[in-house]
């Protein structure tokens, strides 16, 4: 009897040791409960219709390109930190948006309805890191085939939340106790926009355009991009930037020869998820003071349509 009960006192032991074990790697909530998530929300990035396929592209074309936007930037926000101000500072002057002239640095453009072509790059980890209470890169564009290193440079607990826009659901959450943890994120397996939050710093947003297939680029420091190894044909583009808004073109590629494009982002296609940014329900959630406002959230059309986004009021889920 004496034996039966140390062995099943072993079990417990170990059983409840697992499940405290919650820091280890990012975790995926496919089916939790929904308030661990928020309301969907229009996505620029459409479910794929049937999965990318790799095959030999011979003789393929090449798109290149500038962003610009139609209007006056946003003025960079000064956040005002409600919590760790000892790592976080008294201010944060938050830079969402470069500009080269007229040209946006750091937007992304892709083929939305290319469904076989090149294959992936070799190299498949991109990083995200919490440096000084905000994320860095703002913005950025992985694939599904991808793996993203999250890091923490803060001596400060953070809390990653990664939604998928158009679902509302936690697609990962990457746990920080402390600066110098790395942890990874892959459980991103379909094509998907991604906003990812802090729950204990609810000012922190960065933004991630989860692809399916490797025809995208995002805009250098003058603001052009190129995509090449593109099998000749008709396609759909799209360009977006997450604090400006979205714009579509289409282009016909031909073999072996060079497409420019020139998209215009114009003031009132507004980028949905940046003016209705989530809220995920923690400790020290206080809303900081920053120096705008979020506006409505307007729907966003399929890639390629002519109907411009309406404004829609902000669901009450999503209001600060």
């Amino acid at each position: 009897m004496l034996r039966r009960f140390f062995g099943f006192s072993i079990i417990v032991v170990a059983l409840a040791g697992c499940a405290r074990d919650d820091t280890a790697s990012a975790h995926p909530r496919e089916n939790g409960d929904p308030k661990d998530g928020v309301a969907p929300r229009p996505s620029v990035i459409s479910p794929a219709a049937q999965p990318y396929k790799v095959v030999a592209v011979s003789a393929g074309g090449t798109i290149t390109g500038t962003v610009d936007f139609d209007g006056t930037p946003p003025s960079p926000q000064v956040i005002r930190p409600t919590s760790d101000a000892n790592v976080c500072g008294n201010s944060i002057v938050a830079k969402n948006v470069t500009m080269s002239g007229t040209h946006v640095v750091g937007a992304i453009v892709w083929l939305t309805d290319i469904r076989s072509g090149k294959a992936f790059p070799l190299e498949r980890r991109s990083e995200l890191t919490n440096d000084n209470c905000i994320l860095d890169p703002f913005v950025q564009v992985i694939t599904t085939a991808s793996t993203l290193n999250v890091s923490n440079d803060d001596r400060a607990l953070h809390t990653n939340r990664f939604i998928n826009v158009g679902t509302g659901q936690i697609a990962a959450v990457a746990p920080f106790n402390d600066d110098g943890e790395v942890v990874p994120v892959d459980r991103m397996k379909e094509p998907m926009e991604v906003e990812v939050v802090c729950e204990q710093h609810p000012w922190t947003h960065a933004w991630i355009a989860v692809l399916d297939h490797p025809y995208y680029a995002q805009t250098s420091n003058t603001g052009s991009f190129t995509i090449d190894g593109i099998p000749p044909g008709k396609y759909r583009l799209r360009a977006w930037h997450p604090a400006l808004g979205f714009s579509d073109d289409s282009v016909t590629v031909s073999a072996g020869l060079q497409t420019t494009v020139a998209f215009h982002i114009k003031t009132g296609a507004l980028a949905p998820t940046q003016l209705a940014p989530s809220v995920i329900k923690g400790p020290n959630t206080e809303v900081p003071t920053a120096s705008s406002t979020p506006g409505e959230n307007p729907s966003v059309p399929p890639a390629g349509s002519s109907t411009p986004p309406t404004a829609s009021s902000t669901p009450d889920s999503l209001r600060h």
